[in-house]
């Protein structure tokens, strides 16, 4: 019975058209789960999620395995949610452990947010599509870059910045999973990027690829970490 209803979930596409969210709908700061919410995916409202909601449009929408949705809800559940329960803003929340850090792609850090927190900034996602060499795509080698640079222009820049290795591990691997969400062919094309972030609604004719596992999520991990200390290494040789 269970998994004839997941089987079921999600087949008729045209109940999760795009909806942009109201003044008064709940989003976090992973467009992402908004993405998720804006289509019907997760409540419309960003309201009353549950780990099953948020498991089923991870596994089913998204394309991640069981236990690579499951480690994504035990680390936002484990700040914020109340009884079982909680509302995409809820993620915004700053500390040590959250899903929430500094270093983003698209977001300000917490503190110089001017409560903004958690909120798409245009600058600074137009500063992560400036480091696509051609202009028109984002290669792993490109965002690895990115990664680097808003790292170490959060050291610099912010002096409260929180820094762990919790937040290390978050930072490569919530890239690795953009590649798996959007990437094709190991690469992201600019247009997608724009509709994803700045529209937080999936490219046309998006598909989502086979099931991306924790196998496919350390090698793609690593290929970004791989990445980055090729470009220290041209950096150090060319100081």
């Amino acid at each position: 019975m269970g998994n004839s209803k997941s089987g079921r979930l999600f087949a008729d596409e045209s109940q999760y058209e795009y909806v942009a969210p109201g003044l008064n709908d709940s989003r976090s700061p992973c467009p992402a789960l908004n993405a998720l919410a804006n289509h019907g995916y997760l409540p419309r409202d960003g309201r009353n999620i549950t780990p099953e909601m948020l498991q089923l449009a991870l596994q089913k929408k998204m394309g991640l395995s069981w236990l690579a949705a499951r480690t994504i809800i035990k680390q936002a559940y484990k700040t914020v949610g109340k009884n079982g329960l909680l509302s995409l803003s809820d993620l915004s929340f700053h500390s040590s452990e959250s899903i929430e850090h500094d270093g983003s792609l698209s977001r300000l850090d917490a503190t110089l947010s001017n409560n903004q927190q958690g909120k798409f900034n245009q600058e600074r996602f137009n500063k992560f599509l400036s480091f696509s060499k051609d202009g028109k795509f984002l290669t792993t080698e490109d965002v690895a870059a990115a990664r680097i640079y808003f790292k170490a222009d959060s050291h610099a820049n912010n002096p409260q910045c929180l820094w762990n290795q919790s937040i290390e591990k978050a930072m490569w691997t919530e890239a690795a999973i953009l590649l798996h969400i959007l990437g094709k062919h190991g690469r992201i094309s600019i247009e997608d990027a724009k509709l994803f972030f700045e529209k937080e609604t999936f490219p046309h004719g998006w598909q989502k690829h086979p099931s991306f596992g924790v196998r496919e999520l350390y090698s793609a991990t690593k290929a970004l970490k791989n990445a980055a200390h090729e470009i220290d290494h041209r950096t150090e040789q060319s100081e």
